[in-house]
């Protein structure tokens, strides 16, 4: 059995409202027909070569990325580079890729709502809101605790294997903010929200700094760590919303997946 993939366009934009986007983002299907079915759906962070290639092999008509695989202007498809070549891998097996960015982060049970579940954030509200978005969570911790507690916890509940922050670990915390992704931008709002402690990715050297003049914990689970969970968790809800409409449809989380920074 199979599922059209306009079906779960449909249930995608439920999910992650297009509307939700940032002016400059290119969510939606990007490659393939909506007419077309799948029986197979695998969710991801990015596409690469690596999960086309496992895509093709295993039977996956549709895949689901957070990342959008066309970002900007193509200009030219060349199958000696490794755009030009996944493209053909992806056409080639016709394999569609769907992407939902800006708009599952801003999504009520998306990028920032999975992260906040997965630290045990409670009274979880939006961070910074506009028109058309909804940007970044704050929410209280169970009770206060000690930042470099936490920050261990952290460290474990999302299995990362290194975990920056600035500023004074030995401090209690009670109100934590964050922002899956690269959200350093953001740190001002944290700290105007009463934010103790900070979370996104990302973080470059004069953010650290910046967090520190405020007096305001930040720590980067990086990109891929702070934003994975929500793959985990799409994958469920898709699987469990296939059951109840029927669609016979299997969703798998990507076995490939993996951050592109390695450690010492």
């Amino acid at each position: 059995m199979a599922v059209q993939i306009a079906e779960v366009m449909k249930v995608m934009n439920e999910l992650a409202p297009l509307r939700l986007q940032e002016a400059w983002d290119n969510p939606g299907l990007l490659i393939g027909d909506p007419r077309a079915s799948a029986a197979k759906i695998m969710v991801t962070l990015d596409v690469t070569l690596e999960n086309a290639a496992y895509a093709a092999e295993n039977g996956i008509d549709l895949i689901i990325s957070h990342h959008p695989v066309i970002f900007g202007g193509i200009k030219s498809i060349r199958t000696d580079t490794y755009d030009g070549a996944l493209f053909s891998s992806l056409l080639t097996h016709k394999t569609a890729v769907y992407s939902a960015h800006t708009n599952l982060d801003s999504a009520f049970g998306g990028v920032n709502d999975v992260l906040a579940a997965r630290l045990r954030l409670r009274d979880v509200t939006p961070l910074k809101t506009t028109d058309t978005e909804v940007m970044g969570r704050i929410g209280s911790l169970p009770q206060k605790t000690r930042a470099c507690e936490f920050l261990e916890f952290m460290k474990k509940e999302l299995a990362l294997p290194v975990l920056p922050y600035a500023g004074d670990a030995t401090k209690e915390i009670f109100r934590v903010a964050l922002c899956g992704g690269a959200a350093a931008s953001f740190l001002e709002d944290a700290a105007a929200a009463g934010a103790d402690l900070y979370v996104t990715g990302d973080v470059k050297y004069h953010d650290a700094q910046n967090a520190v003049k405020q007096g305001i914990l930040i720590a980067d689970a990086g990109h891929y760590g702070s934003e994975i969970p929500v793959v985990y968790d799409l994958a469920k809800r898709l699987q469990q919303i296939g059951r109840e409409k029927g669609w016979g449809a299997e969703c798998i989380v990507d076995p490939t997946s993996k951050s592109f920074f390695s450690y010492y």
